[in-house]
């Protein structure tokens, strides 16, 4: 039962890492890349991240797990801020 759980975390966290960079290729401007690989990268890393600590289930593993994950939500969206404060200097 483990097992089916695992492949489903890992293939979702997978196919959202793919949609990430579908959107990076396919939309046309820098804000709609910047939602894309933003949100679509950080869940795909959440589930790949969970899907990862259970396959090992160490105590170690989930800490690092869980301070990979708030350091991703953390920076994610400040990396977007920063990026689009930059773009919008750089058009007025």
């Amino acid at each position: 039962m483990i097992d089916i759980l695992l492949i489903i975390l890992i293939f979702l966290g997978s196919a959202f890492m793919l949609m990430a960079a579908i959107g990076l290729i396919r939309f046309t401007d820098l804000y709609s890349r910047m939602h894309a690989t933003t949100k679509a990268t950080s869940f795909g890393l959440l589930l790949l991240i969970i899907g990862v600590s259970l396959f090992f289930n160490v105590g170690m593993v989930w800490l690092k797990a869980f301070m990979i994950i708030v350091f991703i939500y953390l920076t994610a969206p400040l990396a977007a801020h920063a990026i689009a404060k930059s773009n919008r200097k750089k058009d007025q």
